[in-house]
């Protein structure tokens, strides 16, 4: 076995989990802290600069939010400026004109537009793309309207003001007898500003925690494909609820934020310029990364709030004082050559590039070879058990699109510890029945147990934690993430741990993660990948990339394995390797259904073999009684083969 290569400078850097963890909530006090002195200073001439300071720590936070709904999960949201909305205005009605304590009414708002994304959640995830994006854009015109039109919130005269409420700013927040100022007076230290540098900083330690633990694994997997994502064991549907509350709620804080630091709120404010402001912080920093909304947030901003543009205008203004770009429109430019080179955002990019860096591990010569003793005392003669071991057993199912029958009273019985392969040509249903027994499809007629136990009917994720893992036709991974990350996402951690405790990240947190890392390991070193743990598995080579499928599925501790047609498109030497590793895992009691064409492979390590036809099956036994069987032969290989044989 050929030595591991040396993990490069950014790998040795990633392995240190509680040192980056800590590194970033260095630079996020550090620039607290920052922000903090000139705001404390009550020195007028830094007003104008605290308050872009704060929009810069609102819109952060939003985009935060909006970074794990349209960066990880990939659905695309124009309306998270309405979630700002709603947070600044219910907190400061509850405050004004309900007179609860603003504390309550903070907490109020954050709890109501969760609800309110939630409950849109509900009603639109069944959407993707431009139907999802459209439907948050319609939200987000809604909201500016209902701010302008509803004469409890003023209208265009703002919140509050002077003629309904005999002053045109909110009451500050009172704790324990001292005012929280907002940085609205010169000689007036912006307390304020300091609570809000404190929870910001909580707020993005928790977003840090969430996008970068097994429920942002979840989340990835949504933006990569919900077909594999529930295949993890996520319940797609709920931990997409969940994500839509999460980013609303972080929208409505930063919302809260805004209205603390101006006391006044103006419609005009919350326009859809708002929410584009906010997309396209997460585009320019990197959508996807951890630190890219933050960082796209401080340029928007800034751009926006500042002269920084102001001498390209001018110039502009030069040379035509009618045909110009003003500063929105230098900003529009600013995205597009961010999209043309660094089409990852500044923040990915920039991680595209430490990759390539000299010192960057490469690719073992020769992968390391899987375990082989168990192997080989199992054979594909070995006795099947007894008759009361059935582990997955389909009876009469049948199922039906439209007017195709695609399986028709299909029969399967898997037992523990056994490799059962389903063969047949093209088109005879064996793809179809993977399906009906993960979930994918429901039946139309019949049962399938598993365990002792009806699965029909249940979701594809909660058939996958009863023990049931699969791989596909075509390799579903990550293309963009390490072989060992590709691993991580596999383990049932993935679906099941909790958003509070991601959030939180208690130290429980840091010892699973280095658990996991040592099996995601071992896993690898099994099906041959050993010295690939940090390569990306878009880089492997097509026959790795299916063993690397194998040991994401195996993460799960799975009791049954579908292995749909694995040895497609490997080498005489890659299929040999699979029948071994194949066998070991047989002889460790893992039961395996293989949907294979490649006879040789189905003869070596099967104890049983079905032959299905136009969704039926057609024959049933050991591999040499199945391939002896003339319907077989003249369905499946050929009359030609029969006549020659």
């Amino acid at each position: 076995m050929s030595p591991n290569p040396a993990p490069s400078l950014l790998d040795r850097l990633r392995r240190g989990e509680a040192a980056r963890d800590l590194g970033f909530l260095v630079v996020l006090l550090a620039a607290a802290a920052w922000i903090a002195v000139p705001a404390l200073s009550g020195d007028g001439t830094t007003l104008a600069g605290t308050q872009t300071a704060a929009v810069v720590v609102a819109v952060a936070v939003a985009a935060a939010g909006l970074n794990l709904l349209s960066g990880h999960a990939r659905l695309i949201s124009l309306g998270q400026g309405a979630f700002f909305a709603i947070g600044a205005y219910v907190s400061a009605y509850l405050s004004v004109d309900s007179a609860l304590h603003p504390l309550v009414a903070i907490v109020v708002a954050l709890v109501v537009t969760a609800a309110f994304g939630g409950l849109l959640a509900l009603c639109t995830m069944r959407l993707r793309g431009p139907a999802f994006a459209m439907v948050t854009l319609v939200v987000a015109i809604l909201t500016e309207r209902v701010l302008a039109e509803w004469a409890p919130l003023g209208r265009l005269s703002g919140y509050p003001n002077t003629l309904d409420h005999g002053s045109g700013l909110m009451p500050p927040i009172e704790i324990f007898g001292t005012s929280l100022e907002p940085p609205l007076f010169a000689g007036t230290e912006a307390t304020v500003v300091v609570a809000i540098l404190v929870v910001a900083v909580v707020a993005l330690v928790g977003y840090r925690n969430v996008a970068r633990s097994p429920w942002g694994r979840s989340l990835h997997a949504i933006g990569t494909s919900e077909h594999l994502a529930a295949h993890l064991g996520v319940n797609v549907f709920g931990r997409k609820v969940a994500v839509m509350a999460l980013a609303s709620t972080y929208g409505a804080l930063g919302g809260v934020f805004y209205a603390q630091v101006f006391a006044h709120l103006q419609p005009e404010s919350f326009t859809m310029l708002l929410s584009i402001t906010m997309i396209l912080a997460v585009i320019l920093g990197g959508a996807g990364t951890v630190a890219g909304p933050l960082v796209g947030a401080v340029i928007i901003v800034l751009l926006q709030r500042t002269d920084v543009l102001t001498p390209l205008v001018d110039l502009q203004r030069q040379v035509s004082d009618t045909w110009y770009l003003s500063t929105p429109g230098l900003i529009g430019v600013l995205l597009v050559l961010t999209l043309a080179f660094l089409p990852q955002g500044i923040v990915g990019g920039l991680g595209e590039l430490a990759h390539r860096l000299p010192g960057r591990a490469a690719p073992a010569a020769a992968p390391a070879a899987a375990p082989q003793a168990a192997a080989a005392s199992a054979t594909a003669s070995s006795p099947a058990p007894d008759g009361d071991d059935v582990l997955l057993a389909v009876r009469g199912v049948s199922k039906s699109f439209g007017g195709i029958k695609a399986v028709q009273a299909a029969e399967l019985v898997v037992r523990r510890g056994t490799i059962h392969a389903v063969i047949g040509p093209n088109g005879a249903g064996k793809t179809t029945v993977a399906n009906l027994v993960t979930g994918v499809y429901g039946i139309d007629s019949g049962e399938i147990t598993f365990d002792g136990r009806r699965i029909d009917g249940r979701r594809t994720h909660a058939i996958v934690r009863a023990g049931v893992a699969r791989t596909f036709q075509t390799p579903l991974l990550f293309t963009h993430a390490s072989a060992t990350e590709n691993v991580l996402a596999g383990f049932p951690d993935t679906g099941r741990l909790p958003l509070v405790r991601a959030w939180l990240k208690d130290p429980g947190q840091y010892r699973r993660t280095r658990e996991l890392q040592d099996r995601a390991a071992a896993l690898l070193e099994l099906v041959g990948l050993g010295g690939d743990g940090h390569v990306e598995a878009g880089s492997l080579p097509y026959g790795k990339q299916r063993a690397l499928e194998i040991a994401r599925a195996l993460a799960s501790d799975p009791r049954l394995l579908i292995l749909d047609e694995p040895a497609a498109g490997l080498n005489t030497a890659e299929t040999a390797e699979l029948g071994r590793l194949m066998l070991t895992l047989r002889a460790q009691g893992l039961a395996m259904v293989v949907v294979e064409h490649h006879m040789d492979l189905v003869t070596q390590v099967s104890d049983e073999v079905t032959c299905m036809e136009s969704g039926a099956v057609l024959a049933h036994g050991t591999a040499a009684e199945v391939l002896a069987e003339p319907a077989v032969v003249e369905a499946y290989l050929g009359v030609e083969m029969e006549e020659t044989a």
